[in-house]
């Protein structure tokens, strides 16, 4: 909601989502993201409020006046209210176009590994029961994950940083506090979010492939590993797992470039 209230877009509504995994306890990255969420920038408290039906509700009721598979969901976090939706609305998974997450590694690059445990991705970790339910859903599935995101060119560099320190615009500073510690610890900063949002607003920029995916749920050691398929030998047939596009390479130039140019002149 602070955020809703930085940028003044006070007509897009934001709903409440569930507080907690479909199974396991709530895991907080408060290390990374700051007691507030947002990078201890504290943001003024906002005077927006929620909207009223909660976020089931919400998206329910967009795919009920949306036209059949007319509607794109993007998922920057973990799984747990899509997956929600999609077990309390058996035809949601009819009526959504796509799903498009953030989330996962697949091993598609040297950089697709857990950056939990040595194979969990943290938005996958938090609540690998609901991944497991939307990765078997049947809904056309994209994927962006450490794969790419992970990759050092594709990362935010100091140089760049101090592009959006030196902007004028609200936005701009607001994005450079919240980077600002973590960028100054480890020189670079990887855009998860940003690149998943960008596939759908430049889709040229990135490249996918197809390739059958389980979530494992119950190992000792690989909880919450996103299992891609990648032998080239077995008949597809006998491969298990859902099939969905999974982000393998990008115009790094490209996107940084979209990136900065939308957040600096916001």
């Amino acid at each position: 909601m602070r955020v809703v209230d930085l940028i003044n877009r006070g007509d897009v509504p934001v709903a409440r989502g569930l507080a907690n995994p479909l199974v396991r306890d709530a895991v907080r990255a408060t290390s990374f993201h700051g007691r507030d969420g947002l990078g201890d920038s504290n943001l003024p408290v906002s005077r927006i409020r929620p909207a009223e039906k909660n976020a089931l509700d919400t998206i329910s009721g967009e795919l009920a006046i949306s036209k059949r598979r007319d509607l794109t969901i993007i998922c920057t976090g973990p799984l747990t209210n899509i997956a929600a939706l999609l077990t309390s609305f058996p035809d949601a998974n009819k009526m959504i176009k796509e799903l498009v997450i953030m989330g996962g590694a697949y091993g598609v690059t040297e950089y697709g590994v857990g950056n939990v445990t040595p194979v969990a991705e943290f938005n996958i970790y938090a609540d690998p029961e609901a991944a497991k339910i939307v990765f078997e859903s049947r809904v056309p599935l994209e994927a962006v994950g450490l794969d790419v995101t992970m990759i050092p060119r594709n990362q935010l560099t100091l140089r760049e940083y101090a592009e959006i320190k030196k902007s004028k615009g609200r936005v701009a500073a607001f994005a450079a506090t919240i980077l600002s510690k973590n960028i100054h610890k480890h020189g670079i900063f990887a855009l998860h979010d940003p690149m998943t949002v960008a596939t759908k607003v430049k889709p040229s920029l990135f490249e996918f492939a197809g390739y059958k995916v389980q979530v494992e749920t119950r190992g000792e050691i690989t909880a919450s590993m996103t299992v891609a398929d990648r032998r080239w030998w077995p008949p597809e047939r006998e491969i298990q797992g859902e099939k969905m596009m999974i982000c393998k390479n990008v115009d790094s130039k490209g996107f940084k470039q979209l990136f900065l140019d939308r957040l600096t002149r916001a």
